[in-house]
């Protein structure tokens, strides 16, 4: 390959990712502007990991409400995690207890809303356009290089028509490679602080290891 072809080869490729860049940074710019409009934030979810170098797969769901200042309330089978911004509780239907922490003790890799606005810390690194579950959504490769301690990579299916996310793909460090989608994601304009407080049932031992 001469020198002409060479740098027309690699010229085109700048190009090809510079037609995306800027196209891929607005609707990023449009997905943070989405939830800024809002106070709080509930969706449903369905999980699922498919296990490196294994045919096994996890698969897990549930609903989640999230808001600023560490408060959040996460339900999935068989247990539960509420955080009022200073204490996190944790029910667990086998063990019919519940664990009460302060939130400085919880496990971060537990935060679920840390997954839901990660990708917004992220550079878009190319796009396409495709359907999903009947809707047309923008396909967003991510740099996920700011947090390549968890993931070594990110994707991000966000709205056509309003840029909310409705799936979001990471692969960790050792190939693990999870899929949320996202289900009737909603803003809300108020919080209730007592959404994110735990209330036991009758019969049901709390355990305070504050």
């Amino acid at each position: 390959m001469g020198l002409f072809q060479k740098f027309f080869s690699v010229l085109c490729v700048v190009l090809s990712v510079n037609a995306f860049a800027g196209p891929a940074d607005s609707v990023m710019a449009l997905s943070k502007k989405w939830f800024d409009s809002g106070k709080a934030w509930s969706l449903n979810f369905r999980a699922r990991v498919n296990y490196a170098g294994s045919p096994e797969s996890g698969f897990q769901s549930g609903d989640l409400l999230v808001t600023s200042g560490d408060m959040f309330r996460l339900r999935m089978a068989g247990m539960a995690i509420y955080s009022d911004g200073k204490n996190f509780w944790q029910w667990n239907k086998e063990q019919k207890q519940v664990l009460l922490k302060l939130l400085e003790d919880m496990e971060s890799n537990v935060h679920p809303s840390e997954l839901l606005f990660k990708y917004l810390q992220c550079k878009p690194l190319s796009m396409k356009q495709q359907e999903w579950n009947g809707q047309k959504t923008n396909v967003i490769v991510l740099d996920a290089s700011q947090y390549d301690k968890e993931f070594q990579g990110m994707e991000v299916w966000l709205s056509a028509k309003d840029a909310s996310p409705v799936r979001l793909v990471t692969e960790d460090r050792l190939g693990n490679v999870s899929t949320y989608e996202i289900l009737n994601l909603k803003r809300q304009n108020k919080v209730n602080k007592d959404d994110f407080v735990l209330k036991p049932e009758k019969g049901i031992d709390v355990i305070d290891m504050r």
